[in-house]
């Protein structure tokens, strides 16, 4: 009886929380899909979009480690997790309060800071739950390991992409039915929802009382413990290493990809896509991430399928999407973009999957840090990139399209690194 109030217990808390992220995923993703529209119709240029849209990524890489580090160390992922929520709320409402360049750099650094605050605690708590519930079904059922399954992880991810697919398909609907001021509201009304929702969710990991370990969960500590005195090898130790090649060859992806992929909408428009149309190719990124997500979840679970193995296709993927946007902007053809999304979304798929699980699993007490690390490499790699393709693209006069094929050479450096990971 008790084994079955401990898993109402998690089963709720699972729901809120996922509930929680979907609804954030809605808001987040039609945020980055659509602000660069939203700030092209307040008169900003190409290349000042891009000098605002850095500055969300300097946020989150200033702050996703530190914020990651005080989750780790407090175990208090609830309160980073709705404290993003609600002063994110606040960002949005002040988004047409002024229309000066420095103000929206200012809301944008802001927007980085809090999303660096609040996407490793939910991945951390998401694992921290999951986890705590496999223990459980360890102790009762001798089902023989605690390790967070790559099926489990993709849950998670398929969750928070399908969030991204509606607030696309959602935002831009919107755009095109009243506007694009209506973005604004549509963001409020989205992440309140959110924080609604996150507002049930219990933490489970360090310096909390809510949940006590039973009495064989501090004997097997307790084991532990004697074990690594005696200099006796422990697995888990073993595994609690993350190699910064990980974060190395993510970063050469995510250097040639993210600048195309936040002006997407604008090389649409470049190629005489409708807004309708154009919505819906942007959507097909995190509509395949779901499918994506789901499969590369039970195919990682596979002993002969490693996370060095996926992410090498995902690179693969990833050097193909560029190519398959380049033949789009040459031809105006939508094919070539959605073949660009396909190759997008399963690359995605099988990089998120592949790294979340090696972090998780590798580095049970600090999953927040090296998420928030994770999260820091991305930002990095996002702003270095902006800075030079915002180069490129003013002494090629503007032409998004030109520099395609030389982006396209970043994810195959980092599929070299992936070799010695």
């Amino acid at each position: 009886m008790q084994f079955k109030s401990d898993e109402q217990r998690f089963s709720v808390n699972k729901f809120s929380l996922i509930t929680a992220v979907f609804f954030a995923g809605i808001a987040g993703y039609a945020y980055f899909a659509f602000l660069p529209l939203f700030l092209d119709s307040k008169g900003f240029s190409a290349g000042e979009i891009t000098f605002i849209m850095t500055w969300m990524g300097v946020g989150m890489a200033v702050f996703s480690w530190f914020f990651g580090r005080i989750s780790d160390r407090t175990g208090r992922r609830k309160f980073f997790f709705i404290s993003a929520l609600f002063f994110q709320i606040i960002v949005f409402m002040l988004l047409n309060l002024n229309n000066h360049i420095i103000y929206h750099c200012i809301l944008n650094f802001i927007r980085g800071s809090l999303l660096g605050m609040r996407m490793p605690a939910s991945n951390a708590l998401f694992a921290d739950i999951v986890e705590k519930s496999n223990k459980k079904k360890e102790i009762i059922g001798n089902l023989g390991t605690t390790e967070v399954s790559g099926t489990q992880l993709s849950l998670f991810s398929a969750v928070k992409s399908t969030g991204w697919a509606i607030g696309v398909l959602g935002s831009s609907f919107v755009i095109a039915s009243f506007g694009v001021e209506s973005l604004v509201p549509f963001l409020i009304i989205t992440t309140m929802i959110s924080l609604i929702f996150a507002i049930p969710v219990r933490d489970m990991k360090k310096g909390e009382t809510i949940e006590k370990e039973s009495d064989t969960d501090l004997i097997k500590e307790e084991l532990i413990v004697q074990e690594s005195i005696k200099g006796k090898s422990d697995p888990t130790r073993k595994r609690a290493k993350v190699k910064s090649l990980l974060f190395i060859c993510v970063f050469f992806r995510q250097f040639g990809l993210i600048p195309i992929l936040q002006i997407i909408i604008l090389i649409l428009d470049d190629a005489e896509i409708s807004i309708g149309l154009a919505g819906f190719v942007v959507a097909l990124n995190p509509i395949l991430q779901i499918v994506a997500m789901v499969i590369m979840g039970r195919l990682i679970d596979n002993p002969k399928i490693s996370e060095k193995l996926l992410l090498a296709v995902g690179f693969i993927l990833s050097a193909l999407t560029l190519f398959c946007y380049a033949g789009g902007s040459a031809t105006r053809d939508i094919t070539f973009f959605i073949m660009g999304q396909i190759c997008l979304g399963f690359s995605w798929g099988c990089i998120y999957t592949g790294a979340t699980k090696y972090i998780v699993n590798r580095a049970p007490l600090d999953r927040a840090f090296y998420m928030g690390i994770w999260i820091t490499d991305l930002q990095v790699a996002k702003i270095i990139s902006y800075q030079i393709f915002a180069f490129l693209w003013i002494i090629v006069s503007y032409s998004y399209a030109s520099v395609l094929p030389f982006a396209a050479i970043f994810p195959l450096i980092g599929l070299i690194f992936v070799y010695w990971l």
